[in-house]
């Protein structure tokens, strides 16, 4: 009889534990660091969380309008602007520690000899530069009194390359072997861009518990190391793939960057 008391409380226990689960509704097909990041940051919470996934959400702007609504999503991730931070509620720290906004140009490889001796934001104003239309980065050029020309595909941009529209296109590190395995182009192989960007997570701004469980589990991965550990695990071959540590850095202006960000904080982006 107390072997069965054990075991009904023990089924209780279990019941209770099960019932509070937390679910947490993110974007269907996201890149598995991020996830893995959220799944690390809600680990140090006492109550379990489940992240479930949702689909057909098409764009970032209906992304941010749909935090914590019905039919919507609970976390968004995106670079930050003062725009997104008066929508949603931004816990300020970089998951990918800026490396998006460290970019390597795609040129015509005969023209490679015209970049290799570039050392400074000067020399760049004398070259025509693709961005898609809505990247974040295409005002940031322009701020910095770059030549930009607009384009809305990248087939498209890489045609317009080749016939000498434009002398380069700006890529993300992030996005650069996707698409150096997907089309046939190349990459310049001495400089490496960089203005300071910060890629956030969003949540409602009524939602006070998540915001709370994100930031202080980021918070506490950055202080146990396990930020760092998951971050090598995806980023570190990149980075070494791409000889970032070997590259000519030529650093734009971002002042679309909101000044809250942590940028005195070192532990929290990467720096070549």
């Amino acid at each position: 009889m107390r072997y069965l008391s054990y075991l009904l409380v023990a089924l209780f226990c279990c019941t209770t534990f099960a019932a509070d689960t937390k679910y947490v509704r993110v974007t269907d097909g996201a890149h598995p660091y991020v996830l893995e990041l959220i799944e690390l940051a809600l680990s140090y919470q006492k109550a379990p969380y489940e992240l479930t996934y949702i689909k057909n959400i098409p764009t970032q702007s209906r992304a941010i309008r749909l935090l914590g609504k019905e039919n919507g999503i609970d976390i968004f991730w995106s670079v930050t602007s003062f725009e997104r931070e008066n929508m949603a509620r931004a816990i300020r720290f970089p998951i990918v520690k800026g490396l998006l906004g460290y970019r390597i140009l795609l040129i015509n490889e005969s023209q490679q000899r015209r970049f290799s001796n570039l050392s400074h934001i000067s020399q760049l104003q004398s070259f025509h530069y693709g961005l898609r239309h809505d990247w974040p980065d295409h005002d940031i050029f322009v701020d910095n009194k770059l030549s930009v020309n607009a384009f809305h595909t990248l087939s498209g941009a890489l045609n317009m390359l080749k016939s000498d529209r434009f002398d380069a296109i700006p890529i993300s590190v992030l996005e650069l072997p996707d698409i150096m395995r997907g089309y046939k182009t190349f990459a310049e192989q001495q400089l490496l861009l960089y203005y300071p960007s910060a890629v956030y997570f969003f949540v409602d701004k009524e939602d006070h518990e998540l915001y709370s469980a994100l930031q202080s589990g980021l918070d506490k991965a950055l202080k146990d190391g396990q930020f760092d550990k998951l971050f090598s695990l995806h980023f570190a071959k990149l980075i070494d793939d791409l000889s970032l540590e070997k590259r000519k850095l030529i650093e734009l202006k971002n002042r679309r960057l909101p000044p809250s960000a942590p940028t005195d904080n070192p532990q929290l982006w990467y720096k070549k």
